[in-house]
């Protein structure tokens, strides 16, 4: 039975000890390592040591992210695949990118309440 893949924040992880296991020892060495430290096949970690070896600063931890269903208009829904494939981002990141945005400029002007009333 095959094994799930590794989340983003999983990747990062692994890649990184392997960048910091290529700075003690040998690749062969490091990918034994990695494959002890994370349960991982001899395979699968010689992959994440090639990865380290294409980055050796290392790679960024992104945060794990999660399914969140909304019901949206559906006006607002199009404006936002349209904004993503404008953008070339895809729509996970454009509508995140818009939470982002819209939470920091209520951020200190009081918190909307669920009719869209402000309460300070």
């Amino acid at each position: 039975m095959a094994k799930r893949r590794a989340f983003a924040d999983e990747y990062a992880v692994r890649v990184n000890r392997a960048v910091a296991l290529l700075g003690e020892r040998s690749p062969a060495g490091a990918v034994r390592a990695l494959a002890v430290e994370h349960g991982l096949s001899e395979r699968q970690a010689r992959r994440y040591v090639r990865a380290a070896e294409r980055c050796p600063d290392g790679v960024l931890v992104p945060e794990r992210t999660a399914a969140f269903t909304v019901r949206l208009p559906e006006s607002l829904i199009a404006a936002v695949r349209a904004a993503a494939a404008r953008g070339g981002d895809g729509l996970s990141a454009t509508t995140a990118h818009a939470l982002r945005a819209g939470l920091e400029r209520l951020d200190g002007r009081g918190e909307r309440t669920a009719r869209g009333a402000t309460r300070r």
